[in-house]
């Protein structure tokens, strides 16, 4: 199993702006998708608003449940970065706000449910 860890101090992690062409971002989202291995684990970490004493938030999700996220962001016309959360202000998702599942918060229960997603036979890394 391949963990990738994604650090940031601003309340967002940029994924998909290189596939980004034509402001076609379903397809930008689906070609970082292909990039990642079944077997992969998204780890993020985020130190923003975080003291220097206190651990940094830290969620973990699939690259499948990070792609269906992107992709409903910005009333599900998609965006290359994941944010914690965010508030649009403007344009075609004025008014509405977008922020990561609570279910990906790092807890004993999301590291074995991913454990036993990635390796269902044996629920083994």
């Amino acid at each position: 199993m391949k963990v990738s860890v994604k650090g940031s101090k601003d309340g967002a992690w940029g994924l998909t702006q290189s596939f980004l062409k034509r402001a076609d971002y379903h397809n930008a989202i689906d070609q970082w998708l292909m990039r990642h291995g079944k077997g992969t684990i998204m780890c993020f970490v985020q130190f923003y608003n975080t003291d220097v004493t206190q651990m940094p938030r830290v969620f973990l999700a699939t690259p499948s449940e990070v792609a269906a996220h992107l992709k409903g962001t910005r009333r599900s016309h998609g965006d290359t970065v994941l944010y914690e959360r965010h508030e649009w202000r403007k344009g075609i998702a004025k008014g509405t706000v977008d922020k990561l599942p609570g279910t990906w918060r790092f807890s004993v229960e999301r590291v074995e449910t991913l454990l036993n997603t990635a390796c269902p036979a044996t629920g083994d890394a």
